[in-house]
């Protein structure tokens, strides 16, 4: 059930009585962009430093254990050449405890989105300095996970300065030039002036329903801001882009990114979706199968596919020596792809794997959440068995026909130059 509050304020209750546990969560709907994105990061975690009741994270975690031991957290995630700042609370249904917790609840993220602990000159400067080095580390530790660095930097090669091709943690350089002051600018921006999405997941009374939709929702003030667009990558045809980082390790990291210029609302998805699945998705796809297990040419090799962006990423761990084999065959089975090279089999079992991963996104709060928020953002209207059914109506024909629109456009090698005893 989706309900306009107002102006740039929507508020979406996902019933599930299946679950002990309710979710209410606030979403703040941006552009990925280089001048905020940093600030976009750092924000949910300076507030969640401390808010002018519980000015500590002593305080508030005392706090939390209080309500039965419920969970906050606030971050931020990425939607395309968007992003959504989060705040979400998880707690025990009211029905287990007797008492109105939900009330003390909404109390609580009332006090996070609104009152954050902050003085004249905006947030406390001991908070957002701890902050700040949390992030550089952060930042600066995504070589220390080489399957996503290699992805991030293949990622931002393809794009460049689109929202898209943005590692969503920002930049290290950025740090030095947000203060106190500015970040406590950007928050009040977020706040008054984007589009705000409240979502109630699990078992809610009527009654309930309305208090949320009163007293959170009622909260915010009407605004002219609405979602994020992403603009889908389209094939160019043009020779592909090939980048070689030579770095100490042993094993070699290698990301193909693919463009697909595939609308995600488009029927032509589900077959991407599927074929995607059949090439590298499951543990009997293609490149599973012939690359690691039959010729043992890479330690994993997967696809991976982003709806929003209309993007393929292939990931694959190898050795140096063995870069131009794994690389040749995952072009062999890509054009088995697009030649039609597809057993009646793997259609079958992709299928029933994909159907699978669908419905297990129903025993989540947090995944159902996910998933319709996805869906408003990219202005989809169907519920999780309309995927299901989408999918299963799939046939090879329309799986090749997806498959011969999409092209490599970037290969990024992370080429391991240790001899021995390096990191992976």
């Amino acid at each position: 059930m989706i309900q306009h509050i107002k102006n740039g304020v929507d508020f979406r209750l996902i019933p599930a009585q299946k679950f002990k546990t309710n979710v209410i969560s606030v979403f703040f709907n941006i552009p990925l962009s280089k001048s905020t994105v940093t600030k976009a990061a750092l924000l949910p975690s300076v507030m969640k430093r401390g808010t002018e009741k519980h000015k500590t994270m002593n305080e508030i975690s005392k706090y939390l254990d209080e309500l039965y031991s419920a969970t906050l957290r606030a971050g931020i995630r990425s939607k395309g050449d968007g992003e959504v700042i989060y705040f979400t609370v998880e707690y025990i249904r009211d029905k287990f405890i007797g008492e109105n917790l939900t009330q003390k609840i909404v109390d609580l993220l009332k006090e996070f989105i609104f009152c954050p602990l902050a003085g004249d000159d905006g947030f406390v400067e001991e908070y957002l300095n701890g902050e700040k080095e949390n992030l550089k580390n952060a930042i600066e530790g995504l070589i220390n996970d080489k399957k996503e660095y290699v992805e991030v930097k293949c990622r931002e090669a393809m794009f460049g300065g689109e929202g898209y091709g943005m590692f969503e943690a920002g930049f290290a350089e950025e740090l030095p030039n947000i203060t106190s002051k500015n970040l406590y600018e950007f928050y009040k921006h977020i706040i008054n002036d984007t589009k705000v999405d409240i979502f109630a997941s699990g078992d809610f009374s009527d009654e309930t329903v309305e208090m949320l939709k009163t007293e959170l929702a009622g909260e915010f003030e009407p605004r002219d801001s609405g979602y994020v667009k992403t603009k889908i990558a389209v094939p160019e045809g043009k020779e592909i882009n090939r980048i070689v980082e030579e770095i100490a390790v042993v094993q070699s990291k290698l990301c193909i990114g693919l463009k697909c210029g595939i609308e995600p609302t488009s029927k032509e998805y589900y077959a991407l979706m599927l074929g995607g699945c059949i090439f590298g998705g499951s543990p009997f796809s293609k490149l599973f199968t012939n690359v690691r297990e039959k010729l043992s040419l890479a330690y994993y090799a997967s696809v991976r596919t982003e709806r929003f962006k209309s993007t393929m990423f292939i990931s694959s761990g190898i050795e140096t020596d063995k870069y131009q084999a794994a690389y040749d065959e995952i072009l062999v089975q890509f054009n088995k792809m697009k030649s039609g090279d597809i057993t009646d089999s793997e259609v079958v079992n992709s299928k029933l794997y994909l159907t699978n991963g669908f419905n297990s996104m129903k025993d989540g709060l947090r995944t159902m959440e996910d998933y319709y928020l996805s869906q408003a953002i990219m202005d989809n209207k169907g519920e999780i068995d309309d995927l299901i059914e989408m999918t299963n109506k799939v046939t090879k024909e329309e799986i090749v026909e997806a498959f011969n629109k999409v092209e490599i456009d970037t290969v990024y090698f992370l080429k391991g130059c240790a001899s021995d005893g390096g990191d992976e």
